[in-house]
């Protein structure tokens, strides 16, 4: 069944309650029971409903109903409307959970990478320079990417941050942001991965697939920390750079629009506006 449909049952549930159906709706109303029996599972007055159906009585609430001569009958038609007041709320507390349950529109957060491959950790090309202080920490760089390779998350984020003090050439200060915001992205630390990724899109003369990849991961970032328009906007550049990742961010561009209400005036995307 289609969620409008579904907004329809509970709005004639809340009529019927109300005595504001007419007989014909009423009848209409508890034929679409009949065809959706899944909507009772939990519901301890299926059988009684169901009951009444087979026997011809479908209750009417309006004024013009007659009025009993007998206490005994009185009391009758107190507990009848009585169970089926109680039984309606039922009906609609029922629906309504499952409407609710499927209506709640998914977080931005739903919207992210669970987790990133450990195979976008960058390691460092260990090549005789001739600067032995470079050297030495190209080493260091491989050594705490083994150990995050080695499953040891904590004591590879240790290194690659005492590695970060260090005095680092361009390429290696990008690698050791971009493997930092990776570990600590996986480990949920999403404030402090933010200002990793951040570094390396600060960074120049960078290969393109190192922009592309920091921004794709900065935009997923941002969905973490519930940011939709950042994410937006840092997803847009990824998508922008015609890279691997462009398909990716296509998709979840759309996504994203739609959740910010951004109405695109033709087939690509396009930056929003302030």
């Amino acid at each position: 069944m289609k969620e409008k449909e579904k907004i329809e049952i509970l709005k004639k549930i809340d009529l019927y309650i109300r005595g504001k159906l007419t007989q014909d709706e009423i009848d209409e109303l508890w034929k679409t029971f009949l065809e959706h029996p899944e909507y009772y599972d939990i519901l301890e007055t299926e059988v009684h409903l169901k009951s009444l159906i087979k026997k011809g009585e479908k209750p009417r609430f309006s004024s013009e109903r007659a009025e009993p001569s007998t206490g005994s009958d009185i009391s009758g038609i107190h507990t009848y409307k009585g169970w089926l007041y109680a039984a309606a709320a039922a009906v609609i507390l029922a629906l309504g959970l499952q409407f609710f349950a499927l209506q709640q529109p998914d977080s931005v957060q739903s919207f992210a990478l669970a987790e990133i491959e450990q195979t976008h950790l960058i390691g460092a090309d260990v090549l005789r320079s001739g600067e032995e202080g470079n050297e030495n920490l190209d080493v260091a760089i491989n050594d705490a990417l083994a150990t995050a390779y080695e499953g040891e998350t904590e004591r590879a984020i240790a290194q690659f941050q005492e590695i970060l003090g260090q005095s680092l050439s361009d390429q290696q200060k990008a690698r050791v942001e971009m493997n930092l915001g990776i570990l600590l992205y996986n480990n949920g630390q999403f404030e402090t991965a933010k200002n990793h990724f951040e570094s390396v899109t600060e960074i120049e003369d960078l290969e393109d697939h190192q922009v592309e990849k920091s921004w794709w991961f900065l935009g997923n970032t941002y969905l973490n920390l519930n940011q939709p328009r950042a994410a937006r906007e840092a997803i847009f550049t990824a998508y922008s750079m015609d890279g691997p990742f462009q398909a990716a961010a296509l998709s979840l561009l759309k996504k994203l629009d739609l959740r910010l209400g951004n109405l695109p005036t033709d087939e690509q995307p396009s930056r929003l506006g302030n």
